[in-house]
């Protein structure tokens, strides 16, 4: 097939600076660390070995007993290929390591502590340039001259930088520092993670994931206008049907292809993800929503049927999609936060329930199959009723993911993913919404909480029962804190993550972004390719925002400044479609009404300045 995307964009990223320097004694063979990475290998001291020789060079001469290790500190975390130049004599060896995170002054000295992945490059005399051949996520790297005879002159330290080059650049602007540092970190996240592929992260898979990993799609829609890279992952992903009907989690991957044989021989619990199967209709939905661009969907479409047949195999005679004794395929949903397998059941099937009576049933009105959207949409509805009959407490007034079994387990079970799910789907029944809110509003310490880039799900729960309250403070607690955003302007994998270790400081979590617009200035499409549209701002003590949402039509231009009740907004909207503003009931406002309380008519193709006055 011809490339639908965009090459890659490259730039030269040159080192901060040389953070550290040390003489390595080496006590077994050298040989055996690179090949097997035993303990008690090395002894390392610190010691200027590096004389500064021209801007951005240095001079170094080598040892014949000892190794000495360089190690390199950039500005920021990003995906590049690894480059240098040294003069040396001929047979000089030289590994180049590279890590996410380093502690200068720490007990490691050596830059191989993730996954044992180095580059050796043995020189010719005179001048040689060496770059890896593939590239790395790095804001370390590390040069080790290997013992021998002779100087050296090392320069032109640095990286080939890749990104890609999107229609616009994600922008997200307030005045809050600790908020504008982690947009900024968030925005470098996605640049890192959304390339060729949309992976989770290039330091450890780069394998191109729904579930999780597809979230990515809703910034690149939102603020970049790059509708290519999303349609283009809506076809690539779905090559990855098995002949049984449900879809390879990650794909394009080895990885999942290595699983199939492992979950036949009982090798591994990790099979092809089946609620990240779920997200993929989903994530369908979300781009057609955006675009109403049809034709990306032909591909996926069938595919989402054949899922769908699939999935109907496993709904028992109590109504519910069984979430145990699988097979091949796995329930995942999250990390943490299910001591059970079976304590999965209640937030599979609300997902599953409003897959198939939302996204499904709409993509099959799209392509004018309405019988088989309303079989899909009655499907939805009695998987819903069969969830509420089992897990729905009206002593507990929410969804409890351990409800059939809570006497025997004594204490009712809440994950922030179902009860997320449970308000933003109106799920609950007769609307009942507030003790959800409250539990995801200020969370039990046993509560499960969502894989970092499954936030979204809790925030979009908290934005539509008018919480933003909640969503600004862990932003700024929870998120805005992590070393990640401090020290690499990435969003990490979990919150606590280690330097020098296998965790991740640049992973898929690029939630800020697109909550930002889609829950803080409110943002969202009524119909496909916003025809139709709404901003409903919920700004809660943010003092100012400032963003852009790209749609087929043009821009929609946001701002917001001032507390609530002396806030002004001001909205540029593109010409020809039909956009509404949703505000208190108790504002006056010059705009013309659409019909109901708090919702006035936005002036297609103008800018639109307002006062807000009501708290």
């Amino acid at each position: 097939r011809p490339r639908s995307i965009s090459m890659m964009r490259e730039r030269w990223e040159p080192v901060k600076q040389l953070a550290e320097q040390h003489r390595i004694e080496w006590i077994r063979s050298k040989e055996s660390y690179f090949a097997m990475r035993p303990p008690g290998t090395w002894t390392a001291s610190p010691e200027r070995v590096a004389v500064p020789d021209g801007e951005g060079s240095w001079r170094v001469d080598l040892d014949p007993r000892r190794g000495i290790a360089l190690t390199f500190e950039f500005w920021e975390q990003f995906i590049g290929f690894p480059k240098f130049t040294i003069e040396a004599p001929v047979g000089t060896t030289v590994e180049l390591m590279v890590q996410d995170a380093h502690e200068v002054g720490g007990p490691e000295v050596l830059l191989n502590t993730g996954f044992h992945a180095w580059s050796r490059f043995i020189c010719r005399e005179g001048v040689n340039h060496f770059e890896t051949f593939d590239f790395e996520t790095l804001r370390w790297l590390q040069l080790h001259l290997n013992p021998g005879t002779g100087s050296v002159v090392i320069s032109r330290v640095g990286a080939r930088r890749r990104e890609h080059p999107w229609p616009r650049e994600p922008r997200v602007t307030t005045s809050d520092q600790a908020l504008q540092k982690l947009f900024d970190a968030t925005a470098n996240t996605l640049r890192n993670c959304a390339q060729e592929t949309l992976v989770d992260t290039m330091g450890r898979e780069r394998q191109q994931y729904s579930g999780d990993g597809a979230h990515q799609m809703k910034p690149l829609l939102l603020l970049c206008g790059e509708t290519r890279q999303a349609a283009r992952f809506l076809s690539t992903f779905s090559h990855g049907l098995t002949l049984d009907g449900f879809f390879l989690d990650c794909w394009p991957a080895v990885d999942r292809l290595l699983r199939l044989p492992q979950r036949q021989l009982h090798m591994t619990r990790w099979g092809p993800l089946l609620d990240h199967g779920v997200q993929f209709v989903f994530d369908g939905w979300f781009y057609y929503q955006h675009t109403a661009d049809r034709q990306a969907l032909e591909e996926p479409y069938p595919r989402y049927l054949r899922f769908a047949e699939y999935l109907e195999t496993l709904i028992g005679k109590n109504g519910l999609a069984r979430v145990e004794d699988l097979g091949i395929p796995w329930i995942w949903i999250n990390f943490g936060g299910f001591p059970k397998q079976r304590h999965k059941q209640c937030g599979f099937n609300l997902f599953l329930a409003e897959m198939f009576s939302g996204p499904l049933a709409s993509l099959c009105r799209v392509f004018g199959k309405r019988e088989q959207a309303d079989r899909y949409t009655s499907l939805g509805g009695r998987i819903l009723k069969a969830a509420q009959k089992t897990f729905w407490s009206s002593q507990h007034r929410c969804f409890v993911d351990n409800l059939p079994w809570l006497k025997e387990e004594g204490q009712p079970l809440y994950h922030d993913m179902t009860l997320g799910r449970s308000v933003l789907f109106d799920q609950c029944p007769w609307g009942d919404i507030d003790r959800a809110v409250s539990l995801l509003a200020d969370p039990p310490k046993d509560m499960g909480r969502g894989y970092p880039p499954n936030t979204c799900w809790r925030f979009w729960a908290l934005a539509k029962a008018g919480r933003a309250d909640v969503i600004l403070q862990d932003f700024r607690n929870d998120w805005a804190t992590l070393d990640s955003v401090r020290l690499n302007n990435t969003i990490s994998e979990f919150p606590h993550a280690r330097p020098d270790s296998q965790l991740q400081w640049s992973h898929a979590a690029v939630v800020p972004l697109y909550i930002a617009a889609m829950s803080l200035a409110g943002i969202r499409p009524l119909e496909p390719g916003f025809a139709k549209y709404e901003i409903h701002p919920q700004l809660a003590d943010l003092p100012d925002l400032d963003l852009e949402v790209t749609t087929p039509h043009g821009l929609i231009e946001f701002h917001a400044a001032g507390l609530s009740g002396t806030r002004n907004l001001t909205i540029t909207t593109p010409p020809g479609i039909h956009g509404e503003l949703v505000v208190s009931p108790r504002e006056q406002l010059t705009l013309d009404s659409a019909g109901s309380p708090g919702r006035f008519i936005l002036p297609a193709g103008q800018t639109s300045t307002l006062s807000l006055t009501q708290t």
